[in-house]
């Protein structure tokens, strides 16, 4: 069961609770835990020794909840829960439901079409294909991991397929933390979030209780006056708090589903019943990471014209600057006016890994394992290496797993365009990191053969990597010598029409100029910090 902590005083009140109903001496505790006596006395007093109390103040201020988990035979001894105020204490929030472990199951459906029923027993996830889609001729595999070749795939103990696969749906660190809080579900839940953020799930599924009714379809306006109040709003309150469908798309970022009419610069969010078209971005709202919106807008349409498949992206001012980037996993035809979805894979889910090996598994032969699983292997190689100079050109050390994506139909898996692609670099610079700069010291992700850091990287390393991926040198050289040598000039005329604000929908708000002055500013630094280096380095 889980219960919140918001104070030290409620820190030492559950420690305490616990240890005697587990009949351990606090002396023997102290010395396993390797702390001193006097310090877990302390804890248990709610003092708020060695920070304790401090660190749990600047939590809440910034939202952060602390959630004990105790096991549930803990919990049966001396029945300690009404030895725990925060347990049972009321509050103006309401109170975080508790993990239960019991029989659920959600029906999982790709277009109107239940392709097979999601379930957990026990923290042990279970998926089991439909009789109807294993007997249909478009179907396809959920993942290669969890093949039709078995109608019913079970999670192991250590092995859990199932649960990364559809875990990976879901938004990861202060995003599902955030949205944990609104929607009343333990952030540890992920079936739970799953239940009640499904609606609107990363790629083509739609997660929903066995027996729901239909929902409504169609869309509902949003002005910019609105938008504008729901930025502001940020962190205190996601941005879909007030949407009338909730969304489950991944990453750590703060998004909301749109529909966006490019012609008038409308947006509208989706019904219950709809997908979706676009995925808005507003900046982020770490102060180490400013002007994140026109950092992405850039390096999108950067690598646009740098011949790497991408989304078409737009920026708008509501008057805060937002980012709307054209979702590549749906579709429909001129005479439909329902958006469809398809079916897509990041790089986890397709190589069946935890949302945690982002980072640990991203390197040049995870690249060239993923190229083979491609219908397309030659080609899908190509691409990858594209991408993989690109971000080091530009200075993106946050090229992980998650931040490549592949389209799933029954003719194979195909790479999806590229997507979230933006100058980090730029923020370990002198400019925004002052005495904390580390550029060009900063880790590459993924490394490339003897550099794992963008100061070690060379033309002759850059052909390696080419060669681990699977691509052959000469292949290899023509593509980087092409890259390094347009990349100066297709930033300087890029940059140009930034300045004259030809990037920025004719629908849109006016900037203010402390806005634009600070946006320019961003851009020259990434032009003439980074890129200067990088293609310095790959020449």
């Amino acid at each position: 069961m889980q219960y919140p902590i918001h104070t030290a005083a409620e820190l030492g009140e559950a420690v305490l609770a616990v240890r005697k109903a587990l009949g351990l001496r606090q002396d023997d505790t102290a010395s396993a835990a390797g702390v001193g006596h006097v310090f877990l006395r302390d804890v248990e007093r709610g003092k708020p020794t060695a920070q304790i109390g401090r660190i749990l103040r600047v939590l809440d201020e910034l939202g952060i909840k602390i959630y004990l988990d105790i096991p549930e035979d803990v919990l049966l001894k001396n029945n300690i829960v009404q030895k725990i105020p925060s347990a049972a204490s009321t509050r103006s929030i309401a109170p975080m439901s508790p993990i239960v472990n019991k029989n659920r199951q959600l029906e999982v459906v790709l277009n109107n079409q239940v392709i097979g029923v999601l379930k957990e027993v026990s923290d042990i996830w279970e998926f089991d294909y439909s009789p109807e889609w294993l007997q249909d001729p478009r179907s396809f595999d959920l993942s290669p991991a969890i093949g039709r070749y078995q109608q019913q795939h079970l999670d192991g103990s250590t092995m859990r397929p199932v649960q990364w696969y559809f875990d990976n749906l879901l938004p990861e660190e202060g995003m599902r933390a955030l949205l944990s809080k609104e929607m009343n579900v333990p952030k540890a839940d992920a079936f739970g979030l799953l239940a009640v953020l499904g609606q609107e799930s990363a790629g083509s599924l739609v997660l929903r209780v066995a027996g729901a009714q239909p929902l409504a379809q169609g869309s509902k306006p949003l002005a910019l006056d609105q938008l504008s109040e729901r930025i502001k709003r940020l962190p205190r309150a996601s941005l879909s708090s007030e949407a009338p469908k909730r969304m489950s798309l991944a990453g750590a970022q703060h998004k909301m589903v749109v529909f966006f009419d490019k012609e008038t610069g409308d947006l509208a969010e989706p019904l219950p019943g709809s997908a979706s078209s676009h995925i808005l971005k507003p900046d982020s709202q770490a102060e180490a990471y400013p002007h994140s919106v026109v950092n992405e807008a850039f390096t999108m349409k950067l690598a646009a014209r740098l011949r790497l498949p991408v989304p078409e992206v737009h920026m708008i001012y509501a008057p805060e600057p937002v980012y709307i980037i054209d979702r590549f996993d749906r579709f429909r035809t001129e005479h439909e006016v329902e958006w469809q979805r398809k079916h897509v894979l990041d790089a986890c889910q397709l190589l069946s890994l935890s949302s945690g090996n982002k980072y640990n598994d991203a390197n040049v032969e995870t690249l060239r394992e993923l190229s083979d699983m491609c219908r397309s292997k030659a080609s899908t190689k190509l691409l990858l290496y594209r991408w993989l100079v690109f971000n080091t050109l530009v200075g993106n050390s946050d090229a992980h797993l998650k931040n490549l994506s592949f389209l799933v139909t029954g003719d194979g898996i195909a790479l999806a365009p590229f997507y979230d692609l933006l100058s980090t670099s730029v923020y370990v610079t002198p400019l925004y990191a002052d005495s904390q700069a580390i550029w060009p010291r900063e880790p590459l992700h993924p490394p490339i053969p003897g550099a794992s850091v963008f100061d070690e990287v060379s033309k002759d390393k850059m052909l390696a990597a080419g060669e681990a991926i699977g691509i052959g040198v000469p292949a290899a050289k023509r593509i980087l010598e092409e890259m390094v040598g347009r990349f100066e000039s297709h930033a300087d005329a890029l940059i140009e029409e930034f300045l004259q604000g030809r990037h920025v929908h004719p629908a849109s708000r006016a900037p203010s100029g402390m806005q634009q002055g600070s946006e320019a500013q961003m851009l020259r630094a990434i032009r003439y910090v980074v890129i200067a280096t990088m293609v310095q380095k790959l020449r």
